[in-house]
């Protein structure tokens, strides 16, 4: 996408989008690492890959927080890790809506979990009084790649005063550059979990956002949260090489999938030169099948991904995929608020129904007067 580069790919790094081993999932008779089978061609040549665990790990005995409406907290056995290693992962962002939904208890036991296998997590647990969290990586040769996970996307954003999930500011990635920079990084990139269920289209505060971290120096950001893939665009800050935002990965694996195009993916595959110049950027599409696990599509399939990939990127470059995406979200969003209405009301009486109107943020707000108002 967008680069010419003279010298050759001397490494190739892999950056997914959410790793949800939870669900429906039919695990087959080999286990985790056989079900990397389908997706193993597309890390053959890939150095190190990069994704985001969109769940907690070994929680079964822990008590589980409210859930947000009808929505569901997740958990799976840390023997899903496996399938990372499989695929070549050497760090996970933990910076997403379901960090929390074990509590702090659970967080600490994902993060113990993912370093016991060798993995690296990232974005949760920190206040803000904490330097942001970040991973430098020695590849080959000069090679030296940072590594940054935030969100968007989620209840439990860190304060001052509270640990939580890492939040996906300006000023956080401001700092977090600089550390990365101060250790040596020569290029860096960025997982944000931000989106909205039920559309393709990128939120458009959300976009101007990843936009605004990739000009604090991240050569790419990508984007999961609504288990879709959506476009991307170029972003070119003043003095900055240009930046490469992708809006929505879709999943490499899940086991909630309500949607037909919730089982299409994409993997980002970096590759850099011996300097760590950044030298192609490629696509690689994803089809979750009946078991949930990713499998690398039929050419046809493929291609279908990619057009629409292609399409909802020329949506971005128009100006019409905002109106699209308002478009989307308004389609029942009243029936669903009523519904997490009801389903708080259930589970806590009026506490819920309070507590349900405290986690109302100001961009749910925004969307709902969109879907009223033209």
């Amino acid at each position: 996408m967008g680069i010419r580069h003279a010298e050759p790919v001397a490494a190739r790094i892999a950056i997914a989008g959410d790793f949800l081993p939870a669900g429906n999932l039919a695990l087959p008779p080999g286990g985790w690492r056989a079900a990397t089978r389908g997706l193993a061609p597309y890390f053959d040549d890939v150095a190190t890959s990069f994704l985001n665990l969109e769940c907690a790990l070994d929680a079964d005995n822990l008590p589980a927080r409210p859930p947000a409406g009808l929505g569901q907290t997740v958990s799976a056995p840390s023997a899903s890790l496996e399938y990372l290693q499989a695929i070549r992962c050497s760090f996970v962002g933990c910076a997403n809506n379901h960090t929390f939904d074990f509590r702090a208890a659970g967080v600490e036991r994902t993060r113990a979990a993912v370093a016991r296998h060798g993995i690296v997590p990232l974005g949760a647990g920190r206040t803000l009084c904490d330097v942001p969290e970040v991973f430098l990586w020695h590849g080959p040769g000069d090679i030296r790649v940072g590594f940054w996970a935030a969100a968007i996307a989620s209840r439990e954003l860190a304060t001052r005063t509270s640990a939580g999930v890492e939040p996906a500011t300006v000023a956080r990635a401001t700092e977090a550059i600089k550390i990365l920079n101060s250790r040596g990084a020569r290029v860096s990139f960025a997982l944000v979990h931000a989106g909205c269920l039920r559309t393709n289209r990128p939120d458009p505060a959300e976009a101007d956002r990843i936009d605004a971290i990739a000009n604090c120096g991240f050569r790419v950001v990508a984007a999961s949260h609504s288990h879709r893939i959506s476009g991307a665009r170029v972003s070119a800050a003043t003095n900055l090489p240009a930046s490469f935002c992708f809006f929505g990965l879709g999943s490499v694996v899940s086991g909630y999938c309500e949607n037909p195009l919730e089982r299409e993916g994409l993997i980002v595959v970096a590759g850099l030169t011996a300097r760590s110049d950044l030298a192609r950027v490629e696509l690689r599409p994803v089809l979750l099948g009946e078991s949930g696990f990713g499998q690398v599509p039929a050419p046809q399939t493929s291609e279908a991904i990619l057009e629409r990939f292609r399409s909802l990127s020329n949506e971005i470059a128009d100006g019409s995929s905002a109106r699209l995406f308002y478009s989307d979200v308004s389609q029942g969003i009243i029936r669903l608020y009523l519904r997490d209405v009801r389903a708080a009301l259930r589970q806590a009486g009026l506490r819920g129904v309070a507590r349900k109107a405290r986690r109302v943020r100001m961009r749910h707000m925004k969307r709902l007067v969109r879907a009223v108002l033209p």
